[in-house]
């Protein structure tokens, strides 16, 4: 009853006050005295200091403290065991880089004036707290800096502060780091143990150890930044504080901490890979002082270990703002099997038979972040490096590298893959007696780079020189380590190229430049049933814009000359635009065919694009594939055949864009006379083909007949043609094809029958028909060209012929003589027709009687 007074509540919370140095507020105040007197508190909340700002210090749902006998007999509340329910404390550091806690510590007397000022409030002289243990549970410890409330905070806070001696205290701490909005897995659990001295001393001296186990290097990554780089492993610290009398103080009557760390990760490796007895195991010992009031950290001694390698160097830190670092790395020793156990470890695909055996010494000096070297180097004595598949272990000459100014160079480094062999058509010709083997076959395959960046400019450039007497050999050395450099694609044969690569603001910029030649080669690509033969080409790479010129190609059944350049640099959005100019000795469709198909269809446009440029996601659409393209340029051919049709001096422009291939300003030799043309054709969803044709002075015995059938005409034909078609391959394309036209004929012969003899007559006469001219429209369907009534002219009479002339070769022709003179229209009088029908080469022809027809 007594503590439910409100004067009674008022000497309570000016005892607590007293106690803590804050305000302090209590909802509800309970006590008892048996067994044990207690003092219960619900709602406690201690204030904070202005200058720390306005929110809470520290907050508990339930306090409960012993108090002890002989404090109550003589009328003071002197507390034995306090424990606290679900605390929650916020340490608070300003602008001035002072922290909220400090408030509770009595200053150091020394003999230097400007620190003799009280530091917090000082328990009254004739105050005895016999305070013997603070114990806590389920509590939490949340931080701000420079007003601004941080994401990180410890939970499960739990432990207890007990005094062993007068002035002497024993601690024992559990929490678990926590980050706000990151949701966290194994954050592991931090424990420290030690003991320390009085608020009057300042805690000094001290003695801390603190283990911090199974840690998720993924967490980890998340409580720092927020972020998950895609590391995983394991992490285990454990560390030693001390802080002693025996140590000198500074300036400030502070002493330095000495402490001694150890970190150690396991089973390193990215996160969608599988952990492996291999992955990376690394040691780091740490071993220094840390001086709290100047804010430096230095470590005498410093070691990085790993199981083949490790470093030793020294460590200054700056733990004040602005936060610094510098890090002095005495010796470097790595060998190369550590190197690729952390390649493995984060690169998938990488060859288990791959090994190397190479080591690296030297030293370095880094600080701040992102991380800058200065005044590093380290070089090599060469080592070599067993491939899987090869032969002869690839050997790496000796180089070395250094870092002067913020520059970083690498001197050449070398690279011998092996002894080459004869390409494939090098090694075909010299069985046929047409050429010798090249000089350099049988040469070393060899890498040379030279690397330079600085890290001031955030600048680059890699210089690189590459002779391979078998190309073979180098996309394997490169498959080794996980890299499909030609996704759908090998080249076989002799290559030599020398690239310069430059970056700024990141390797993502880079621009190429430089020139690969490619002699004796054959190139086979997926979707191609053949490979290209590359007896002379250049791939050129300028301003970062890719081009080739083709000084001779074998490629679908016909030889190739030309240049191709991008239009846009390789990096930019419209990488896949290009300009080209193509010149082929002769193409045939039926070539194509054999390229292309069976095989290769119906998805052949899907695995050669998405091979050629450069993909390796070939479960893509090939309407996806074909929309990165965009192409323009001009396409010749000395002689291009379609099926029966030949035409010569074939020339076009030709554009492709979003789906859309277009062929303008179409013209060609033809059957003695000239065609012109467009062609349309759209490939999504299903393809299909839009053609328009121009035809001029064509003559009627070139045309595509059967080879009789040709003898028996002479003339002139001129006119328009409009034809679609879809889908893909010969046969669907065969039979969708559609369209329409006119024709125009002049001086026109059929030999072999009199038309106008046999019709007047009503028998076969065999002869020679004339007529000066003639016109007409005619149908495309069916896999045939049908004529409904084609006119023809002569001096003395007309004719009408139609008919069916079949892409088989077979026809069904029916010729109707007109009566000269009669302008037109009406109904004729009924006659016999010639009719000429079955296989072109030999027709069965009959005169029969013809119904009344319209002119």
């Amino acid at each position: 009853m007594l503590v439910k007074t409100q004067r009674m509540k008022g000497y309570l919370i000016a005892h607590l006050e007293r106690s803590f140095g804050r305000p302090v507020q209590v909802k509800e105040f309970s006590v008892q005295l048996f067994p044990t007197p207690r003092l219960d508190l619900d709602g406690v909340t201690i204030g904070e200091d202005p200058s720390f700002g306005q929110e809470y210090f520290l907050r508990a749902e339930h306090m409960a403290a012993s108090l002890r006998w002989m404090g109550l007999i003589r009328w003071h509340f002197d507390f034995g065991t306090m424990s606290l329910t679900r605390p929650s404390l916020v340490l608070v550091r300003n602008e001035q880089g002072r922290w909220n806690l400090e408030g509770w510590l009595p200053p150091v007397q020394t003999a230097s004036a400007k620190y003799s000022a009280n530091q917090g409030p000082r328990q009254p002289a004739e105050s005895a707290n016999f305070l013997q243990k603070i114990e806590f549970d389920d509590g939490r410890i949340n931080f701000t800096i420079d007003e601004e409330k941080r994401a990180f905070a410890f939970t499960n806070v739990s432990g207890s502060v007990e005094q062993m001696e007068p002035g002497r205290w024993r601690l024992r701490l559990e929490a678990r780091p926590w980050r706000s909005g990151v949701a966290l897995q194994s954050t592991g659990i931090i424990q420290v143990r030690g003991d320390l001295a009085g608020t009057s001393t300042r805690l000094q001296p001290a003695q801390l150890q603190l283990h911090w186990e199974r840690i998720s290097l993924a967490d980890l990554f998340r409580l720092v930044t927020g972020k998950d780089p895609g590391v995983r492993g394991e992490l285990v610290v454990d560390a030693n504080a001390s802080i002693g009398k025996e140590l000198p103080e500074d300036a400030s009557g502070m002493r330095e901490w000495k402490f001694d760390m150890q970190a150690r990760a396991t089973q390193i490796h990215r996160w969608d890979l599988t952990a492996r007895g291999d992955n990376p195991n690394v040691n780091l010992n740490l071993k220094g002082s840390w001086n709290v009031g100047v804010g430096e950290a230095r470590t005498g001694q410093l070691s990085l270990e790993m199981p083949h390698s490790n470093l030793g160097g020294s460590i200054v830190a700056q733990t004040t703002v602005p936060l610094g670092w510098n890090l002095q790395v005495q010796h470097l020793a790595i060998q190369g099997q550590d190197l690729l156990a952390w390649v493995r470890a984060f690169q998938p695909g990488i060859a288990e038979g791959l090994s190397v055996e190479e080591f690296f010494y030297g030293g370095a000096t880094l600080h701040g972040w992102p991380v800058e070297c200065e005044n590093t180097k380290f070089s090599s004595d060469g080592g070599k490096m067993t491939v899987p598949g090869f032969a002869q272990a690839v050997k790496i000459e000796p180089f070395s590298a250094k870092v002067v100014g913020g520059r970083v160079l690498v001197e050449p480094v070398r690279l011998l893959l092996g002894a080459g062999k004869a390409s494939p058509v090098t090694a075909m010709n010299a069985e046929k007696g047409q050429s010798k083997p090249r000089a350099g076959e049988g040469a070393e395959n060899t890498l040379e780079a030279i690397l330079l960046q600085d890290f001031s400019a955030n600048e680059g450039s890699l210089r690189s020189t590459i002779r391979l007497a078998d190309a073979t050999r180098f996309f394997k050395f490169v498959s080794a380590f996980g890299k499909t450099i030609n996704p759908g694609w090998e080249l076989t044969g002799e290559v030599s190229a020398k690239l310069d690569g430059s970056w700024k603001q990141g390797l993502e910029n880079t621009r190429w430049s430089g020139t690969a030649d490619v002699k004796s080669a054959e190139l086979q690509a997926a979707g191609l049933n053949q490979p290209l033969k590359l007896e002379d080409a250049s791939v050129e790479w300028r301003e970062g814009k890719r081009g080739a010129v083709i000084r001779r190609v074998g490629a679908f059944g016909a030889t190739w000359s030309g240049t191709l350049e991008q239009s846009t640099a390789a990096n930019s959005a419209d990488e896949n635009e290009w300009r080209f100019r193509l010149h082929a000795d002769h193409l045939n469709a039926t070539e194509l065919d054999r390229w292309f198909g069976p095989r290769g269809r119906p998805n052949w446009v899907q695995r050669l694009l998405s091979s050629l440029l450069g993909r390796s996601d070939s479960g893509a659409k090939p309407s996806e594939l074909l929309r990165r393209v965009t192409a323009e340029g001009e396409l010749t051919a000395d002689d291009l055949t379609i099926e029966k049709v030949k035409l010569e001096n074939a020339r076009a422009r030709i554009s492709l864009h979003e789906l859309q291939l277009e062929t303008k300003g179409l013209e060609a030799q033809w059957a003695g006379g000239t065609i012109h043309g467009a062609v349309k054709a759209a490939f999504s969803p299903v393809p299909s083909y839009e053609i328009t044709a121009e035809l001029n002075r064509v003559d009627l015995a070139q045309l595509p007949w059967a080879p009789k059938w040709a003898e028996r005409w002479s003339g002139l034909a001129s006119g328009t043609i409009y034809l679609t078609t879809g889908g893909v391959g010969r046969e669907e394309l065969l039979t969708k094809l559609d369209g329409h036209g006119e024709v125009k004929l002049k001086s026109v012969e059929f030999r072999g029958w009199d038309v106008t003899g046999s019709v007047e007559s009503g028998t076969v006469q065999t002869g020679l028909s004339r007529w000066t001219s003639g016109e007409g429209e005619f149908v495309v369907k069916g896999r045939a060209l049908d004529f409904e009534a084609l006119q023809l002219e002569a001096p003395h009479a007309k004719a009408q012929l139609a008919g069916t002339f079949g892409f088989g070769q077979e026809g069904k022709l029916t010729f109707a003589l007109l009566p000269a003179g009669r302008p037109g229209g009406g109904k004729l009088p009924a006659s016999h027709v010639l009719q000429v029908n079955g296989p072109l080469d030999s027709p069965e022809v009959a005169v029969a009687t013809a119904a009344p027809a319209k002119r």
